[in-house]
């Protein structure tokens, strides 16, 4: 019965469909060239989906953990406060700037974007404009 069942289970296993992993992004930078850091303390993942309607601009803000994006819908223009730029269209990912306020802005329609950070317990993963006076997770 056993020598059955393994001739069966590797029958199986040759009909199968083929698994395809599909590489979407391998980086040790963020989109800007810059240094991706990990924060100290409890290691804490998080994952969001964020939805932007036409032509919406979020506030300028920053992330002190490393964050990935990946677009499901939609195309977004991020922009740092010193004027760098990135289009970013559906089915791309990026990994965003660390400690530098951006912001992102819908273009021609609505965006949608999964978001994953590599936080801690004790860092915010996202910290606006004006909320860090002391520059303690945000740089300027």
């Amino acid at each position: 019965m056993m020598h059955y069942l393994k001739i069966v289970f590797i029958a199986a296993m040759l009909w199968a469909p083929t698994l395809h992993a599909e590489p979407l992004l391998k980086t040790k930078t963020s989109w800007d060239g810059g240094e991706i850091y990990y924060p100290k303390g409890e290691p804490e993942i998080t994952s969001i989906k964020l939805k932007l309607a036409e032509g919406m601009t979020t506030k300028f803000h920053c992330h002190p953990v490393p964050t990935l994006g990946y677009i499901l819908k939609g195309r977004v223009e991020v922009e740092t406060k010193d004027g760098k730029k990135v289009l970013l269209k559906e089915g791309e990912s990026a990994v965003e700037v660390m400690r530098t306020l951006h912001r992102g802005k819908a273009i021609n329609g609505p965006v949608e974007i999964l978001v994953f950070y590599a936080g801690s317990t004790s860092v915010p993963n996202t910290v606006f404009a004006g909320d860090d006076p002391k520059n303690l997770h945000c740089d300027g």
